[in-house]
């Protein structure tokens, strides 16, 4: 056989109906929540100008590192910050083929979207600074990123499922989606104490930092991305990386460290201990009283958090679904204000029969400088993300949704004859008709037990049986198999099992008693 070899690009995949049924459940359940607080559904391009995207991931500000990005092949006009077009010396419109980015994530193109919108109302003399208008969206969909290096359970396509409101500076809304978060993995499956969302302030962090002496916003974000991996380097590694540097355990490659005084990384040890454990948030919000003091910054982050503690409170949001975590410094480097984060507390064990402790599966928070890359304007903004692949496998891994794999499927009407066809898609057409999925069964195997096997396959909880004696007859042979696989765990005796699993119906009868069975 010759040809060429099928495959799949490294880091993209093939996914099979069962986790497809996880990912449309976590889609459909979460956005029944968003609904319900008022978001509504929007859609934007998998391909987007990158120069429109603004600042690229949060760890990297090139076209190259991090995204798929290509140059157009179709020629089109260079614009002027008015929107212009720009003209030689001749007066010809200059072109070029501009450079295309696949979305890495949800929330440039909504940037995009909205500043899109917002410059043509500024060409209208419609916008005013502090002025601008509420945008509330959620939407799904895949979004692709430039692994280089593809660990166990990362890809480089995969689903987000975002809500954000751009628009509003006022904590409530981070309160709000505190509260989206919450409701939404209870949706989906999960259960009180199997997940907590935690919540903190980039704020308080930044003015304790500014007090510590460490100035400057690039300063702050290498520290914040250095603390970020405390989870995976320990406090030792943390400390380490802060100062003069650390060998990577598993690599044994020597990472160059900040080079911050000893002072201050005792300072940032002690902080993060102090509030590594959870306590009650009104208890967390007094022991922040006396850092709050240090900066006006800071005092800033602790009162959004008193505001969100006020409205969680007055809506019967307790410390078993919200939490205040001073330590959650994920994204900081990209967030303005509150961040939140959704941990799981559940566990799995792996291939090896380890356990393993599933972690944060969700999160988001407050980015108000997003749109002003694009136009100069600072537009408040908030939301969040859920990582729908990932969500999946750990469901699937934490057996939170066990009937993925047990989804019924179609009514399956077994082919005998190919002079029958007719009658067998006309059985089909009726039960559809009636709001029951229905397969004629198209393979080469025409043996019973090989149908059979494909309904079993197929999760089909009925098999149709129609031969020439049935319909000489005027009736249908129908099998219930959800029972007979009930019954073959019981029942011994063939005949005593075929009296209860199988049995004629009139044709005219059929999807009347197939419904009342379903």
């Amino acid at each position: 056989m010759r040809g060429i070899v099928p495959r799949k690009i490294k880091g993209f995949r093939d996914l099979g109906p069962e986790l497809n049924r996880v990912r449309w459940h976590i889609i459909n359940s979460a956005c029944k929540v968003y609904r319900a607080y008022g978001f509504e559904h929007w859609d934007t391009p998998a391909l987007e100008y990158a120069d429109c995207l603004g600042k690229y991931l949060p760890d990297t500000d090139t076209v190259a590192e991090g995204v798929y990005s290509f140059q157009n092949p179709e020629k089109e006009p260079v614009l002027q910050a008015d929107g212009k077009e720009v003209r030689d010396k001749w007066d010809h419109v200059v072109m070029e083929n501009h450079f295309l980015t696949m979305r890495y994530d949800l929330t440039a193109p909504l940037a995009r979207l909205y500043a899109e919108e917002l410059w043509m109302r500024h060409l209208r003399g419609q916008v005013q600074e502090n002025k601008v208008p509420v945008f509330r969206r959620y939407q799904y969909g895949p979004v692709f990123r430039y692994e280089h290096k593809l660990d166990p359970g990362r890809f480089r396509e995969f689903w987000q499922l975002d809500f954000d409101t751009v628009g509003s500076d006022d904590a409530s809304v981070d309160a709000e989606a505190c509260m989206v978060l919450a409701d939404a993995m209870e949706a989906l499956g999960l259960k009180r104490n199997d997940y907590v969302v935690k919540v903190n302030s980039r704020k308080i962090l930044s003015g304790y930092l500014a007090h510590l002496g460490v100035a400057g916003e690039e300063a702050e974000q290498d520290v914040l991305r250095v603390i970020d991996k405390v989870e995976k380097i320990g406090i030792r590694g943390m400390a380490e990386e802060l100062g003069k540097g650390r060998m990577d355990e598993q690599s044994g490659a020597q990472i160059p460290g900040l080079g911050l005084d000893e002072t201050i990384i005792i300072k940032i040890v002690q902080f993060l201990e102090r509030f590594s454990a959870a306590g009650k948030r009104q208890e967390i919000l007094e022991n922040l009283e006396p850092i709050a003091e240090l900066q006006p910054v800071s005092r800033e982050g602790l009162d959004e958090l008193r505001k969100i503690d006020e409205i969680l409170k007055g809506v019967g949001f307790a410390e078993d679904r919200v939490v205040f975590s001073p330590t959650l410094v994920r994204g900081m480097g990209y967030y303005t204000g509150p961040v939140y984060e959704v941990d799981s507390t559940q566990s799995f064990k792996d291939e090896k029969g380890r356990e393993r402790r599933v972690g944060s599966i969700c999160g988001g928070g407050r980015y108000d400088d997003l749109v002003k890359t694009l136009l100069g304007l600072r537009v408040p903004a908030t939301g969040a993300s859920i990582g729908v692949d990932r969500l999946a496998e750990l469901l699937v891994l934490t057996n939170r949704f066990p009937e993925a794999s047990k989804a019924p499927g179609p009514v399956l009407v077994v082919v005998f004859d190919n002079h029958l066809m007719p009658e067998y898609q006309k059985i089909a057409r009726e039960l559809r008709d009636k709001g029951v999925d229905a397969e004629v069964y198209y393979g080469f195997q025409r043996g019973l037990k090989k149908q059979l096997s494909y309904a079993d396959k197929k999760n089909s909880p009925i098999a149709i049986l129609l031969g020439e004696d049935e319909l000489k007859k005027g009736v249908v042979t129908v099998r219930d198999l959800r029972l007979g696989a009930k019954m073959s765990a019981e029942i011994a005796d063939k005949e005593e099992w075929k009296k209860k699993a199988q049995f004629e119906v009139p044709r005219e009868e059929l999807v009347k008693k197939v419904t009342s069975i379903i």
